[in-house]
C-alpha cells in the first residue's frame, strides 16, 4: 500500500531512510531504500532531507517497503509552473533549469560559488571570486578577471606576450583576427 510519511533519519552511505507516517500515530518505520533513477553502471543518488514528504510503497504490516519520492504539498511548493522546463533549486540557491520550448539551458550560481567544465583535455573555471578559465584541450589558457579586466584578451593591433608549449615567451602584435590568430 502506499504510504505518506515525513524523513525523520537519514543513513547516507546505505541511501535509505526511516519515516514516520502521521497517519499511523507517527509510527517510524524500519530502514527503507530509496528508489533511484539508476544505481548499476550509470548511478544517480539524492537523499530526501530530514522533514522532507515522501511517498512509500509498504507492506501490508508496514514492516518492509521503499521510498518511491517525493511529493509537493502546500508547505514545499513547485518552483516552477510549465510543462516545458526541468528544474533544479538547491538550499543555497543555486538553480538548473532547461526549457525545452525557449531550448535554453540556465545554471545559476550564488555568491561565493564556484563551477568547473571539462572535457577531452579542455576546461572552464569558475572561481569564487568570479574569475574565469578557459583551458582549451591545446593547453592555450585565456582568464578573465572578476574586476571587469580581461587577462589573455587581445583586439587587432593590441601588443600581446603568450607562452607557447614549451614555456618559452613569444611577443607580437594582433594582426588578423579568426579561428586561427596571427601575431607578428
Amino acid at each position: 500500500m502506499f504510504r505518506v510519511g515525513l524523513v525523520k533519519q537519514q543513513d547516507l552511505q546505505g541511501a535509505r531512510v526511516r519515516v514516520a507516517f502521521p497517519d499511523r500515530d507517527q509510527l517510524l518505520s524500519y530502514w527503507l531504500p530509496i528508489v533511484f533513477t539508476k544505481t548499476q553502471n550509470d548511478k544517480g543518488y539524492w537523499v530526501p532531507d530530514i522533514g522532507e514528504q515522501v511517498v512509500c510503497l509498504m507492506d501490508e504490516h508496514d514492516e518492509a517497503g521503499a521510498v518511491l519520492g517525493a511529493i509537493y504539498s502546500s508547505a514545499d511548493t513547485p518552483p516552477v509552473q510549465s510543462a516545458d522546463k526541468y528544474h533544479l533549486s538547491f538550499k543555497d540557491g543555486a538553480n538548473i533549469e532547461y526549457d525545452r520550448a525557449a531550448h535554453a539551458l540556465v545554471v545559476s550560481l550564488p555568491n561565493g560559488a564556484t563551477m568547473s567544465i571539462s572535457a577531452n583535455g579542455a576546461s572552464i573555471a569558475i572561481d569564487a571570486s568570479g574569475n574565469v578559465k578557459i583551458v582549451p584541450g591545446n593547453g592555450a589558457r585565456v582568464a578573465l578577471g572578476a574586476n571587469g579586466g580581461a587577462v589573455g584578451v587581445a583586439r587587432l593591433g593590441d601588443r600581446v606576450q603568450v607562452t607557447d608549449d614549451e614555456g618559452g615567451l613569444l611577443n607580437g602584435t594582433i594582426v588578423s583576427a579568426s579561428t586561427d590568430v596571427v601575431a607578428n
